[in-house]
């Protein structure tokens, strides 16, 4: 009888293996979703000259800016501008982020030190002027980097939908040493362009 017993409960945990094991079953069905991801592209060329057409100008081949800056005395400004826009499909910004000069020798070394800049945003190169100044920014030294607050950085359109032009100013001004006679600088201004 006992073992009757112990046989019938084996076959009713038996059944309810089976049972359990039946219930993991199940149907399923899936939705998938694929889309194609492709970056813009992002870069900035310039100008000096309203003819010429907008290229890259890179830490090898600046652009030339047409300051006529040769022949200076005290008391003297020239200025020249140059023009920037989007050669990529994305817009960004664009900032005055350093400005160097090469001055070896001695007469170059103060006449660098004598020369004072102004940078300022304009609406068009005829607006660029020996006598352009700016509301934000004062005549200093000539590798000053202007703050933000002094030269905002300037917006650009993807696609060069738009353009921005920016004068440069230089002065040697009526207190500069005569030891800076002869001396000859060749600064460089670096405009950056940011997306993100």
């Amino acid at each position: 009888m006992r073992s009757r017993r112990i046989r019938a409960v084996l076959a009713g945990g038996l059944v309810l293996g089976v049972g359990f094991t039946m219930t993991l079953a199940a149907w399923t069905d899936q939705e998938l979703a694929s889309s194609t991801v492709q970056a813009g592209t992002f870069s900035v060329s310039s100008r000096t000259v309203q003819t010429d057409p907008f290229v890259s100008h890179g830490a090898g081949s600046p652009a030339a800016l047409q300051l006529n800056a040769t022949g200076l005395y005290p008391g003297v400004s020239r200025a020249a501008w140059i023009q920037v826009q989007t050669s990529g499909s994305l817009g960004g910004t664009i900032t005055l982020t350093n400005v160097s000069a090469s001055a070896p020798g001695a007469a170059d070394q103060a006449l660098m030190n004598a020369l004072t800049a102004v940078v300022v945003q304009v609406a068009q190169p005829s607006a660029c002027t020996p006598t352009t100044t700016s509301a934000t920014m004062q005549p200093s030294p000539l590798t000053t980097v202007p703050t933000g607050a002094q030269l905002p950085p300037a917006t650009l359109q993807g696609g060069g939908a738009n353009t921005v032009t920016y004068c440069v100013v230089l002065t040697l001004p009526s207190t500069a040493t005569t030891a800076a006679q002869g001396g000859t600088v060749v600064p460089t201004w670096t405009f950056t362009g940011t997306i993100g």
